[in-house]
């Protein structure tokens, strides 16, 4: 059984979507959102448009997002238009990309989990090396 950071879910171009997306995996939109996105890892194409917040530790950007961004790691391909307050650990904007908005760096950990309250569980060598146990001990 793969992990919940392993999954992938994609969004087609036709597709329109209204409501909240919350995953511990992976998203590619190519479509439409019409509410917020809550991810680990988030690739908005260059067709794609989200109209309300996101969050995700990895975000990428070719189309739309018509709200505000919190990343850890945000990278703006130079289709991209954001249209709203950005906060971010590491920023990579290509040249053309646009931004109507805030940009507030931050060196803390970002809450990247405001819809659902809990954060993505992410394993690491460490903690494999000790096994399963000490990843619910942390």
């Amino acid at each position: 059984m793969k992990s919940p950071n392993e999954t992938f879910a994609v969004l087609a171009p036709n597709l329109v979507v209204s409501g909240n997306l919350v995953s511990e995996g992976n998203i590619h939109v190519d479509g439409t959102v019409e509410g917020d996105v809550q991810t680990v890892h988030l690739t908005i194409g260059a067709s794609g448009v989200i109209k309300g917040r996101v969050f995700g530790r990895e975000v990428k950007i070719s189309g739309r997002v018509a709200g505000s961004i919190t990343a850890c790691e945000l990278v703006l391909e130079e289709s991209a238009i954001i249209e709203g307050d950005i906060h971010y650990q590491s920023l990579s904007v290509a040249r053309g990309a646009r931004m109507n908005g805030n940009c507030q760096f931050s060196e803390q950990d970002l809450d990247i989990t405001a819809l659902s309250g809990k954060r993505p569980t992410i394993k690491t060598e460490s903690a494999l090396a000790f096994g399963d146990a000490a990843m619910e001990a942390t």
